[in-house]
């Protein structure tokens, strides 16, 4: 599995070549709802899992044609 950092943003989901946002985590305000709905970030929830170094461990970018999560 390739990983991809903030900064290395995928352009195409290696799944389908859909097009791929970032995954939002926390509390999303009104502005976040509405990017969600027009589909330029995926809500990820509320609760980050990170590792013992504090890194997040959670998919960081998401695919709006087929929710693939990377």
């Amino acid at each position: 599995m390739k990983l991809f950092g903030r900064k290395s943003h995928p352009t195409v989901c290696p799944k389908c070549g859909g097009k791929v946002v970032p995954i939002v985590y926390g509390m999303p305000l009104p502005e976040m709802e509405e990017k969600a709905d027009r589909g330029e970030v995926i809500l990820g929830g509320c609760c980050i899992a990170v590792d013992e170094h504090g890194r997040q461990l959670d998919p960081q970018w998401g695919c709006v044609d087929c929710d693939e999560r990377f």
